[in-house]
């Protein structure tokens, strides 16, 4: 194989493929007709013969031990100097330098996925190509199942060498995988079989896009809907780790029971205005009180003074930064105080990767005025959740409405440059000075806390701590106060004290 000759077309990349699962397969076949001939060889009864399957892997035939796996094979070797893989990959990279599109390769590029999951697909597509495959899979599964698909446990068997490998392979048809998300693999939805024994079948439209001849580029992205949802009665809740697989637990038809929303919705009350009490630089707060002003003010002068054929993104996506406690939280709340309105919010932090899909669904259906997501790394960062593609829909949707989304993280960088250019704004929440850390003490305490004339402000303000550190050691205090007297009074030794716990003084 010339590693830097391109494809003709997708069915010419396809036979090649499948000529290596060929070789594959010809060699599982080749060792179980070996060890059924070993076995008759050595078998005394037909009770012999029937238990085999366990007994064979026990004992030494001819100085050999059986092993129950084709995956213990040897690898074919090879004189060329790049394996079969990289070969494969130099001339997938040619084909697409020439501007045509293969179906597989695309589906992997697109979510991602590893070079088992890449063989898995080929190999449940095989018998949608040639029944000839699906034979040759009962053969080696020893059974007649009608429509000749592979059964996880055979892929498995067929494509690891090592328990490493199979412990990483199986987790491939989690919850969580894109396999399973975006719909390309259907598992039957009611079963008592172990999970190993599951038949492992391609979606319809995913086998007819990656059995063309001609690959449509724009093609594949309307065939990967995210299909983890409660109102499809079609789709499996499945455990988010296989590990600790149960029959009971992962075939579950997901509208049978119907999961508490994730989103939570805070209205903010006014009896204290919240923006007075926000100690932040002066820049930092008409910034704050811009985007305000950009929902209440935004869809009056687009209709009135004609800025609506301009204004292609009305809503704003604006990234917080910063330390815990220097204030974002509170500043999501004095926003939506002034716009009246609900504040939606959602810690990514908190939730499962699992229902990830189901947020983005129900940030979709509620369209919050303001949206309010902590550890928003989890999907903008180096390592997220989800594909570009979805992210990016996200974003313009937002973005489409008079609304405001804002991101908390702790350090901008956390964050994806690609991501970091397509926001809106990117604000950052300094630590306080010494002059905010004083207003940040004396406003740390309510009305009703009765304060001692020793608490020296001066000299609290001189210790570096963020806004969040400030008003919970002045809790602190005040129950180490409490605790020590009936009628207490809250004094710099209760502060102290405060501060030593945090190991502060």
């Amino acid at each position: 194989m010339d590693p830097l000759e391109p494809f003709t077309d997708n069915w010419t990349y396809l036979r090649t493929e499948l000529n290596w699962l060929d070789r594959l397969l010809g060699t599982a076949v080749a060792r179980q007709r070996k060890e059924v001939k070993e076995v008759e060889r050595v078998a005394r009864s037909r009770a012999d013969q029937a238990t085999s399957h366990w007994w064979k892997g026990l004992i030494s035939i001819e100085g050999d031990v059986a092993g129950d796996s084709p995956a213990d094979t040897a690898r074919r070797r090879s004189t060329a100097k790049l394996s079969y893989q990289q070969q494969m990959e130099s001339r997938i990279q040619a084909t697409a330098q020439k501007g045509i599109t293969l179906g597989l390769p695309a589906l992997c590029q697109r979510l991602q996925l590893t070079t088992f999951e890449k063989n898995l697909v080929l190999m449940a597509l095989a018998p949608e190509i040639s029944r000839r495959y699906g034979r040759i899979y009962n053969y080696l599964q020893d059974t007649e199942q009608a429509g000749g698909l592979p059964t996880f446990d055979l892929i498995l068997r067929l494509l690891c060498r090592n328990d490493a490998e199979w412990r990483s392979a199986r987790l491939s048809l989690s919850a969580t995988s894109p396999l399973i998300r975006y719909g390309v693999v259907v598992l039957p939805s009611l079963s008592s079989e172990p999970f190993l024994s599951l038949p492992i079948k391609l979606a319809n439209p995913i086998v007819e896009y990656l059995l063309a001849n001609q690959v449509q580029a724009d093609q594949l992205e309307s065939l990967l809907q995210p299909v983890l949802n409660p109102g499809s009665d079609q789709i499996l809740q499945q455990s988010t780790d296989l590990l600790s697989w149960r029959p009971e637990q992962t075939l579950v038809r997901a509208n049978e029971v119907q999961p508490a929303a994730l989103l939570q919705s805070l209205v903010v009350p006014d009896t204290i205005d919240r923006w007075s009490t926000l100690v932040l630089p002066d820049s930092l707060l008409r910034a704050l009180r811009h985007l305000c002003d950009r929902i209440q003010y935004g869809n009056e002068v687009d209709n009135n003074w004609g800025f609506q054929p301009t204004a292609l993104s009305p809503g704003s996506v604006v990234l917080f930064s910063g330390a815990k406690g220097t204030g974002k939280t509170m500043a999501a709340h004095a926003i939506a105080q002034i716009l009246q309105t609900p504040l939606t919010w959602i810690d990514l932090a908190l939730i499962k990767a699992v229902d990830g899909d189901r947020v983005l669904q129900e940030i979709a259906a509620q369209a919050p005025k303001v949206l309010l997501i902590e550890s928003a790394q989890i999907w903008f960062g180096r390592s997220a959740l989800f594909p570009a593609e979805v992210l990016q829909q996200f974003l313009h949707n937002r973005q489409q409405q008079y609304s405001l989304t804002l991101l908390i993280i702790t350090q901008r960088t956390a964050v994806k440059p690609k991501w970091r250019n397509q926001f809106t704004q990117i604000l950052d929440f300094p630590i306080p000075d010494e002059s905010a850390r004083l207003k940040l003490w004396q406003q740390a305490f309510p009305p009703l806390v009765p304060l001692g004339k020793s608490v020296r402000w001066d000299k609290l303000a001189q210790i570096v701590l963020t806004g969040g550190e400030i008003r919970a050691i002045a809790r602190d205090a005040a129950i180490i106060a409490r605790a020590r007297s009936p009628r207490p009074k809250v004094t710099m030794k209760h502060l102290i004290q405060a501060l030593k716990m945090r190991g502060l003084e």
